[in-house]
C-alpha cells in the first residue's frame, strides 16, 4: 500500500454540485473513470510523501494556512474560465502523456488568494520534517479536473472536449466559484508503488479526510 497526502481546496457546494454533475456526464460518455475517483477539488499541493509521525503538525499547520487565508480574505472568489484540455503535467513517459479535461481557474495575479495560499502551503512542506514537496513540471495552475489519464485517441479526445464544454454550458457551472474549505487528505493507491508522478494511481486511487478547515 502506497499512500501520499494532499492540500486541497474545495470550493462552495452550488458550484461543486454542478461540477460533480458535469463530471458524471462527460467521464460515463467516455468511459474514463480515474477522476471519478477523486473527490472534486482543486489542488493546492497533492501527493506529497509524508511521515505519519508528522501528519498531526501537519494538520495544525494547514489549520494555520485556513485561518491566515481567512483573516486576509473571507470566502475568496476565483473566476472560472470555463473547460480545458491539456497534457497532465508532472513528467513524461507513457501515462504523462495522456490528456486531461479540467475546469481551468488559472490566474495571471502572483497576489491572488490561491497563489498565496499555495505558496505558503509550499514553504509549510519544505519546512516540516518528513515531508517534501512533490516533483512537478509545470508552474501552479489552480483547476478542478473532470477527466484524467483517459488514454483516448486526439480525435476522440478533442470530441471529449468538445462535449465537456457543452455539457458545462447546458448544466449551468457558474463562471466565478467562492473558496469553502481547506482539508488534509490521504491518498491511498496499490498499484502506485513509490512513484505518483505518472498517474500509476489511477487505477484504484482511494482518499479520506484527516482534516477540514473553514475558509
Amino acid at each position: 500500500m502506497s499512500t501520499r497526502l494532499g492540500i486541497e481546496l474545495a470550493v462552495e457546494p452550488a458550484f461543486t454540485a454542478r461540477a460533480y454533475r458535469t463530471r458524471n456526464i462527460v467521464c460515463g460518455q467516455y468511459a474514463s473513470w480515474a477522476a471519478e475517483m477523486n473527490m472534486l477539488r482543486m489542488s493546492v499541493i497533492s501527493y506529497f510523501p509524508c511521515s505519519d509521525s508528522v501528519v498531526d503538525l501537519l494538520a495544525h499547520g494547514v489549520g494555520r494556512l485556513a485561518e491566515d487565508s481567512r483573516k486576509r480574505s473571507p470566502r475568496f472568489s476565483i473566476n472560472c474560465l470555463g473547460v480545458a484540455n491539456g497534457r497532465n503535467g508532472n513528467g513524461s513517459g507513457e501515462n504523462g502523456e495522456n490528456n486531461n479535461l479540467y475546469l481551468d481557474f488559472k490566474q495571471n495575479d502572483i497576489n491572488h488568494p490561491v497563489a498565496v495560499l499555495h505558496r505558503e502551503a509550499a514553504a509549510m512542506i519544505e519546512e516540516l520534517p518528513g515531508a517534501s514537496l512533490p516533483t512537478v513540471d509545470s508552474p501552479f495552475h489552480p483547476k478542478i479536473n473532470l477527466m484524467e489519464y483517459a488514454n483516448l485517441p486526439p480525435t476522440v479526445m478533442a470530441d471529449a472536449a468538445d462535449f465537456a464544454k457543452g455539457v458545462a454550458i447546458d448544466v449551468g457551472v457558474p463562471v466565478v466559484a467562492r473558496a469553502w474549505r481547506l482539508v488534509l487528505l490521504r491518498y491511498l493507491s496499490d498499484a502506485a508503488g513509490d512513484d505518483w508522478s505518472h498517474g500509476s494511481w489511477s487505477s484504484d486511487v482511494r482518499w479520506e479526510y484527516l482534516s477540514s478547515y473553514v475558509l
